[in-house]
């Protein structure tokens, strides 16, 4: 009974350890070393998941996990999990995987709820939200939202985002700090 017990224990201790907030020391204890370069963590302006932030790439059994964090040892604040073509089941990713990661990714005293399909980066009108919602379900785009305000969005059937709100108000952020910065370069006419 004990040992059944410390195992059941052990289960619930693994599911509550988020990955999400996870800094990059214990991301790489996790997942294994980075497979990106000083430059490309330090800068990934190709693609990068999150403007200004420090990126690093794991291959983790048969999946690429991108992680952005704002500060050199501070927590991820956005995630992108994609499989490989190592990936025995296919690149596409099935509604289990998208549970084991939603699963690894709940901390104590938290759940997940489905919300409807709203692409963060348009305006939240609500003809855009009613239009995001239809276009998500044909593109087959979900999303969840944890109590703590964290999001997890089906972005297609390759790709799967996790961010927390310091992801969000980073960009809110820098998109307040270009618009100050673009009013403040207009000639004086």
């Amino acid at each position: 009974m004990r040992v059944l017990l410390f195992f059941v224990s052990l289960a619930f201790t693994v599911a509550a350890e988020a990955r999400l907030g996870e800094t990059p020391v214990q991301c790489a204890n996790r997942y294994g070393r980075p497979k990106d370069t000083n430059l490309t963590a330090i800068n990934d302006k190709n693609s990068p998941l999150l403007e200004g932030a420090i990126h690093h790439t794991y291959e983790y059994q048969g999946w690429k996990i991108r992680a952005a964090f704002l500060q050199v040892d501070g927590p991820a604040v956005r995630m992108d999990f994609q499989k490989t073509s190592a990936a025995v089941s296919g690149i596409a990713i099935r509604d289990d995987e998208i549970q084991a990661i939603m699963t690894a990714n709940t901390l104590e005293r938290t759940s997940w709820k489905q919300i409807p399909y709203r692409n963060p980066n348009l305006p939240s009108d609500a003809l855009n939200r009613f239009s995001q919602a239809i276009g998500g379900s044909l593109t087959g785009e979900k999303m969840w939202e944890r109590t703590d305000g964290a999001i997890l969005w089906r972005r297609s059937n390759l790709i799967v985002r996790l961010e927390l709100p310091a992801a969000r108000q980073h960009e809110e952020q820098l998109k307040r700090i270009k618009e100050e910065n673009a009013r403040a370069s207009v000639p004086k006419f």
